[in-house]
């Protein structure tokens, strides 16, 4: 007896990897990658993982591109030496990269180029501790143009801003911090990676992650359509960011709360941690709104989230991605040290997009 199936993403997902603890003896044995990936940061894990495997002494890359901010270059600063000096005890050829520039992508698709000729599948590492979400989802969606195997790596704050006593706050004192994690919003644009398309001409709706930081979204939505700030109805979808640690879950309400968000709108609770879920949770809002809206994301999650939001949009390229970066981060009153890293290995990217691609595949099978 035969039946037509259609895959769902649940019948795939474990294929996917999980996200588990980083240990270097094991994931930085003695061998040679050709790309580590990182970013100059003011917060403190910046320079964690780097300084982790310069430790240890027996890992090896052939080069190493850092990724530059244009904002906050004062703050970066910091860290510099210490990145630079962690990063050339593993590779001999240490570059930075300015990724705010126009020509960003292009120079990033040069350099993976160079190195597919060389290598059938170049070994790229990719440590995103202290990405941008705009960073994040452009390498990304450039690796995965390409025939590599990625490994990323993260390494997870200590604490947090703004704390549940620092919320409690009701008054500042003179020469305190005088905005919050950051400030103004430089402009709002659609991402050139994830444009994605309205053929139909469908009314525009929006998939907000909260943030602690509101401004950008709300300019975001006003993108969008100014009338939704006010009645947003099922155009504004919030994603409400859920902690993985649970004396954390008090963040829950205060998301709700500071990024007010209307009981007319549906909402979404998801992992902070597990970037699958927020893959599992985008299918699901695409399946129920896609034929009546074209869907935007704001991508103002976690890391993991935003990794879940570039894999969904490889399988869902009509939906697009917003940008609205801050004018300023307040790099005093961000995150502070490092209690954990961790590592997802992906292996060769092309493998995890075919696995993406089944999703909606018609398969006529045969029932035991």
């Amino acid at each position: 007896m035969t039946y037509v199936h259609e895959i769902g993403l649940s019948d795939v997902i474990s294929k996917l990897p999980d996200i588990s603890p980083m240990q270097i003896e094991k994931d930085f044995p003695s061998l040679k990658e050709d790309l580590f990936l990182c970013a100059l940061g003011f917060e403190d894990r910046c320079t964690w993982i780097p300084q982790l495997i310069s430790k240890k002494g027996k890992y090896k890359c052939g080069e190493v591109i850092y990724f530059e901010y244009s904002t906050n270059p004062e703050d970066n600063e910091v860290n510099r030496i210490e990145l630079v000096e962690a990063l050339r005890t593993f590779s001999d050829v240490v570059t930075p990269m300015q990724c705010d520039s126009e020509d960003f992508a292009a120079t990033l698709q040069q350099i993976l180029t160079r190195l597919c000729q060389r290598e059938e599948y170049p070994k790229v590492t990719f440590d995103i501790s202290v990405c941008s979400s705009k960073l994040l989802l452009t390498v990304l969606k450039n690796l995965c143009q390409f025939k590599v195997e990625l490994r990323l790596v993260y390494s997870e704050a200590d604490i947090y801003h703004p704390t549940k006593d620092e919320l409690g706050q009701t008054k500042k004192e003179p020469g305190e911090e005088k905005f919050g994690l950051t400030r103004g919003v430089s402009r709002v644009f659609p991402s050139r990676e994830y444009p994605g398309w309205n053929l139909d001409a469908l009314p525009e709706a929006i998939i907000a992650f909260a943030t602690f930081s509101p401004d950008r979204t709300k300019a975001m939505i006003a993108y969008i359509d100014e009338n939704l700030l006010q009645k947003p109805g099922d155009r504004v979808i919030w994603v409400i960011g859920k902690p993985h640690l649970e004396e954390d879950y008090w963040r829950i309400d205060h998301l709700v709360e500071v990024n007010e968000v209307s009981t007319q709108s549906q909402s979404f609770e998801v992992s902070t941690f597990d970037y699958k879920e927020t893959l599992r949770t985008l299918h699901r809002i695409y399946k129920q709104y896609s034929s009546k809206y074209h869907l935007n994301i704001t991508p103002l999650g976690s890391k993991m989230q935003c990794l879940g939001i570039a894999l969904f949009c490889c399988m869902k390229p009509d939906v697009t991605i917003m940008f609205a970066p801050p004018v300023e981060y307040n790099a005093s009153h961000y995150s502070e040290g490092c209690k954990a890293t961790w590592v997802i290995e992906f292996g060769r990217l092309n493998d995890v997009l075919d696995v993406l691609g089944e999703v909606g595949v018609i398969r006529i099978e045969k029932k035991a």
